[in-house]
């Protein structure tokens, strides 16, 4: 069984092309990838939409090292403020720092 190695370049498109594929802003602040989509303030089923499409795009960046995912999920206190103003906004550390410099540029 062989692995295929897939490119920093090939894994920085496919993250830019889920993002617009679903309508997110993407920031990288260093080491950080942040991934955020708008939608109607209160609208929980556009906010259970949102934070699966963010999911998807921030679970695209590889980790290469010790990390976490943190944001205005629905485990946390910040759900229920990203779902009233109207945003769903998620935070990646240690993600691969190649594929980082690539979203960079």
């Amino acid at each position: 069984m062989s692995i295929i190695k897939t490119s920093s370049q090939d894994i920085a498109a496919k993250i830019r092309d889920l993002a617009i594929e679903y309508g997110c802003a993407i920031e990288i602040r260093g080491s950080i990838l942040t991934v955020t989509k708008r939608f109607t303030p209160g609208d929980k089923a556009a906010y259970c939409a949102a934070e699966s499409e963010v999911g998807s795009v921030i679970r695209a960046l590889p980790r290469s090292s010790a990390g976490s995912d943190w944001g205005t999920d629905g485990g946390s206190i910040g759900g229920m403020i990203g779902m009233q103003g109207g945003y769903m906004k998620l935070n990646r550390s240690g993600g691969n720092k190649r594929v980082l410099k690539e979203l960079a540029a």
